[in-house]
């Protein structure tokens, strides 16, 4: 993990494109303090300036190719990045989640031009993005989708709202999901800007967790959607790109969880090492370092796994989907039960929101069981897809003993 704790020397607003990914990352956070990103906690809102920081490090681009301005770093150093930033804040992290699965959908879907057009601006932080897939009545079961795209003559008018939309109150351009037809298998993907005439955006401000995420309401009424905006064909929507994308929003949460664990652990031992109870510290009772060990082999799991996926990933091996489902179910309910032991340990300290971020992860945590697919969801697809694997499995045993 990189050291967050380098934060004395402050980062300049550009970074020489031959600087590497992980240093980006130190120059970024060096430009904070513990008490800036309490401020934002605070204050409900991580400033739009800091994803402009982002940006002029680079980061934002961070899987976007060379060609478009980005940076081409790999799954592994995108999960890095994301670790480390998820140790600074829960909601940055969903906010540079959102941005990069809005820009790997146009990445991967996008025709030449539309690539030419929307990514060099989304790798330099000069247009923000987001993702917009869940509505009021319907999260895990996209193909129930209520926003509709009816044809016109100029492309279509998009009509409906989403809900509960990372970064929604900031981003410049949103990756919409809708039905345009009578059925699920008529769903598209298309790009609305934030300033599309008939896109009225509401905040969402009474959330638990990811306070500081700039989450919001999306309302069309009559927006319309030219065609250089539509990606991908009719019925491409959900089952290909809102996938595929979620695919990467999955493998981003779960790096996050790994970075929040590595920040409870470390905030675990100092104060256990220091507080004194019955003449020792406490970190000395054996219960104490009971929750220490599952912390710390919970956080090493969820970190193998998450490198495992990100591994795969980066070798275009279709396993991949599978192995990063698994790694964000794990690393997300990992990382509540370690919360949950680490405010244990800080006792009635942790409850404090002003005795460090202990509370702050507690809130945030929870919220990883639940966005880019709700651990339920996610218990279904390994069982379902891993049957499989494991069937082939038993055949070969079977046959080895055949023989």
């Amino acid at each position: 993990m990189l050291q967050a704790e380098r934060q004395g020397e402050k980062a300049d607003d550009t970074v020489p494109s031959a600087v590497s990914l992980e240093d980006r990352i130190v120059a970024f956070m060096a430009a904070f303090s513990s008490d800036d990103i309490e401020s934002w906690e605070h204050q409900n809102s991580v400033p739009r300036s800091v994803m402009d920081r982002l940006g002029s490090n680079g980061l934002l681009g961070a899987m976007i190719s060379k060609d478009y301005g980005g940076l081409e770093g790999s799954a592994l150093q995108y999960g890095v990045l994301c670790s480390e930033i998820a140790q600074m804040s829960m909601s940055l992290l969903s906010m540079l989640t959102v941005h990069s699965m809005a820009s790997e959908g146009i990445r991967q879907w996008g025709t030449d031009e539309q690539r030419a057009h929307w990514l060099p601006q989304l790798a330099s932080g000069a247009l923000h993005g987001a993702f917009a897939l869940t509505e009021t009545a319907f999260g895990s079961e996209a193909t129930g989708l209520e926003t509709r795209l009816t044809p016109v003559s100029e492309g279509y008018l998009l009509n409906g709202e989403k809900q509960w939309i990372s970064y929604a109150q900031c981003a410049d351009v949103f990756l919409v999901f809708a039905q345009s037809g009578d059925t699920s298998t008529e769903s598209l993907a298309c790009l609305v800007p934030a300033s599309s005439p008939g896109l009225g955006i509401e905040p969402v401000d009474d959330m638990m967790g990811f306070k500081a995420s700039h989450l919001g309401q999306l309302h069309f009424n009559d927006c319309l959607v030219t065609p250089d905006r539509v990606l991908g064909k009719a019925g491409m929507g959900i089952p290909y790109i809102a996938s595929s994308v979620l695919d990467l929003g999955r493998l981003s949460i779960a790096w996050g969880c790994v970075g929040a664990m590595a920040a409870l652990i470390a905030d675990s031992v100092d104060y256990s090492s220091q507080r004194q109870q019955f003449g020792r510290p406490i970190g000395e009772h054996q219960l104490i370092q009971r929750m220490l060990a599952n912390m710390i082999t919970q956080y090493k799991a969820s970190h193998a796994l998450c490198t495992r996926a990100a591994q795969l990933r980066d070798a275009s091996d279709p396993r991949a989907v599978m192995e990063t489902t698994v790694a964000k179910y794990f690393a997300s309910t990992a990382s509540v039960t370690a919360v949950n032991d680490a405010l244990q340990i800080h006792g009635a300290r942790g409850f404090s929101k002003s005795a460090g971020r202990i509370e702050r992860f507690y809130r945030d945590l929870k919220v990883t069981e639940i966005i880019e697919g709700s651990s339920e969801m996610q218990q279904i697809m390994i069982a379902q897809n891993g049957a499989g694997e494991f069937r082939r499995l038993g055949k070969n045993y079977r046959k080895k003993l055949q023989t």
